[in-house]
């Protein structure tokens, strides 16, 4: 089936298809982990190590997998094209013109003598499918050219006579405003003087527009583009026999632009170009465009593949990519060890994973925030109406998934599982939250090998593996993960500070990926201690950095860092943290007002998340927190901390869970 047999197939799906609740993205693009929607991670982690640049992955209309910064705004060069002709569609719907056979002279008259007439025959499909003659030989309609001076009288002809309007005005009316681009757009990307009608927008934005595409012209309830407009886009391949420019001259327009490149940048195009959409169909010499991609599939390209929307209808899968180090799509025909070609391949190759309906064992349950100050869980502030409202008692449970590589004849996954049993009875004594630690906790001291990551700072997929165990099982019983990356006398594992870094960044990215709403991030557990070994994990200059590169890769984490237990945090790490993580091991009941007022002036909420104390005074502890407006944490350092670890539920200390109990349940 050739790509536009199978996109036409692909309509009425999408009309059947609205009774199924198809996704579509809101404010933010909706997300899941690449497994949850039948995508192969490491094929996944292999296309962002070939291309690089930044991107995002989507799949059955969620966010599955993005790199780098997936929301600035950059020049997509001649990947715009397919925009202007899906304006130009939108012309024909609005009744601007008459179809797009339309002579462009209508609207630019000083066409119909230019070059003694021979251009007053150029129509819209004619600078749609680069073969419009314009400041060549050759007549409207005989040879294909790929012509960036004919795409500026497109793009100008279209804006400023057809729709009499700015051209990003037009783009914001039709596209950008429907589409609901959550980034800074434009088709000024260079500025208002340098090349009009370069397009600037972001690959999570870019990629709504594929959407479009996917989805027959269709945004939600609304019919954007009509089902015929997208199916004459999508199958007019040019005819595989169509001469190629001889690259003869003529005349152009008074002050005639480019929009970026020459008249005849490329001899590519017979066989493939349709209204400025790359096919993968076959050339005259029966080769495809991408020999490993599926034939259905859909590209938009820029910079020879520098900047790239691919749509793979058959996959149900959109992959949008810029700023990357691929430039070699017009080698691409026949060749599968183009760099074009290898991510193709990988795309495929993640796709094969059967696919289906996301399974609802994955979806999230639990989204915390702080919404003025307060904690909410799924909108609903904490607590309500006791005298814990809006604030999160939690339990350092660290070890819950130790493991240790010097002690094989331990299990770590009936450690888990340990656990995992008695997680209802902490939720049921008010534990809306516990710390996990990527580097354990007191054994660290003992000589124990423990930590989830490699020397490079890449994560070790058993130790996320039980990780993720633990954050799904909590997920369902409305509980939050506070998720602690490093622990000192356990960070020489990894080799310098760029792995330290790279830890950072991927434990993020994996959060960000999985799409964990009930995980928070803890940089560091008691950072100012001296069992660091690393200087950027020891100071708070270093651990204010790492919070803010955290918070860029994964916009929207809650990212934090635990001082040592004074109850103290540094003013350059409070004003960097999204909320404020103490200790309370050091810190008398009778010192803990004091502490909490000190941290006030940040106006950011405050969360003990270890204290030490048991029994009654533990209980005196979180309730002088409760009485001060922080949030409170237990360490059962005997039960919980030291090998072998026991998890018992609220019989793990009796007085405090129930008091714990009462403050979150019993009214002001």
């Amino acid at each position: 089936m050739g790509v536009g047999a199978a996109l036409l197939v692909l309509l009425p799906l999408v009309a059947a298809a609205e009774a199924a609740e198809l996704v579509w993205p809101g404010k933010t693009w909706a997300s899941r982990p690449p497994e949850a929607v039948g995508l192969d991670r490491l094929k996944l982690d292999a296309l962002r190590n070939l291309v690089g640049g930044s991107g995002v992955v989507i799949r059955h209309g969620y966010l599955a997998y993005s790199w780098d910064d997936v929301a600035k705004s950059s020049d997509v060069a001649s990947a715009v094209k397919p925009v202007i002709s899906t304006l130009l569609l939108i012309a024909v719907q609005e009744g601007k013109l008459c179809g797009v056979d339309d002579p462009v002279s209508n609207f630019e008259p000083l066409l119909k003598e230019l070059n003694g007439g021979k251009d007053a025959g150029i129509t819209w499909r004619h600078l749609a499918m680069q073969t419009s003659g314009y400041g060549l030989a050759e007549p409207p309609g005989a040879a294909y050219a790929y012509n960036d001076y004919a795409l500026a009288l497109y793009y100008d002809t279209l804006t400023r006579k057809v729709f009499q309007d700015a051209g990003t005005n037009v783009l914001k009316t039709r596209l950008g405003d429907v589409l609901g681009f959550e980034d800074a757009y434009t088709f000024e990307a260079f500025g208002a003087t340098d090349r009009p009608g370069r397009l600037a927008i972001s690959v999570r934005d870019f990629a709504r527009f594929g959407l479009l595409y996917l989805r027959g012209g269709r945004w939600r309830e609304r019919q954007v583009v009509r089902p015929e407009l997208i199916r004459l886009a999508v199958s007019s391949a040019l005819p595989t026999d169509l001469p190629v420019t001889t690259a003869r001259d003529a005349d152009m327009l008074p002050g005639q632009r480019t929009l970026g490149g020459g008249k005849n940048i490329t001899r590519v195009g017979p066989g493939y170009y349709s209204f400025n959409w790359w096919l993968n169909s076959t050339d005259r010499a029966h080769r495809r465009l991408f020999v490993d991609a599926p034939a259905d599939a859909l590209v938009a390209s820029g910079h020879g593949g520098k900047r790239m929307l691919w749509i793979i209808p058959s996959l149900d899968l959109l992959v949008c990519w810029n700023d990357a180090d691929v430039a070699d799509h017009d080698m691409s025909p026949g060749n599968p060890d183009t760099r074009c070609n290898r991510a193709a391949r990988l795309m495929r190759a993640a796709g094969r994973t059967p696919a289906g309906p996301v399974d609802s064992a994955l979806q999230p349950r639990t989204c915390v925030a702080i919404l003025d100050g307060r904690w909410h869980i799924n909108g609903r502030v904490t607590y309500p109406a006791s005298k814990a409202e809006g604030l999160l008692m939690n339990v350092r449970m660290v070890n819950a998934v130790f493991e240790d590589r010097a002690r094989p004849e331990f299990d770590p996954e009936a450690n888990t599982d340990e656990f995992l049993a008695k997680v209802p009875d902490y939720a049921a004594h008010g534990v809306r939250a516990f710390t996990l630690s990527l580097q354990g906790g007191m054994p660290g001291y003992e000589g124990a090998v423990n930590s989830a990551f490699e020397p490079d700072g890449t994560l070790r997929a058993s130790y996320f593996k039980r990780i993720r165990r633990v954050i799904e099982a909590c997920d369902r019983h409305g509980v939050v993960i506070i998720l602690g990356c490093y622990y000192q006398r356990q960070d020489h594992v990894l080799k310098d500070e760029a792995a330290v870094k790279a830890g950072v960044v991927n434990v993020a990215r994996w959060i960000a990926d999985y799409g964990f709403p009930n995980v928070m991030l803890e940089i560091a557990n008691e950072f100012s201690h001296p069992g660091f070994d690393h200087r950027i994990l020891r100071s708070p200059e270093g651990q204010a950095e790492l919070i803010r590169l955290a918070k860029k890769t994964a916009p929207g984490l809650l990212v934090s860092t635990s001082g040592i237990g004074d109850g103290k945090l540094p003013d350059v790490v409070a004003e960097a943290s999204d909320f404020l993580l103490i200790h309370f091991n050091g810190v008398t009941v009778e010192a803990i007002p004091e502490r909490i007022r000190a941290l006030q002036k940040f106006r950011k909420p405050i969360v003990c998340n270890e204290d030490a104390k048991t029994g009654e005074a533990a209980a005196r502890a979180a309730e002088a927190s409760v009485n001060n407006g922080a949030s409170w944490g237990l360490m059962l350092e005997k039960l919980n901390q030291h090998f072998p670890f026991t998890f018992k539920g609220a019989e793990d200390d009796p007085v405090v869970y129930g008091r714990l109990k009462q403050l979150t349940t019993q009214p002001h």
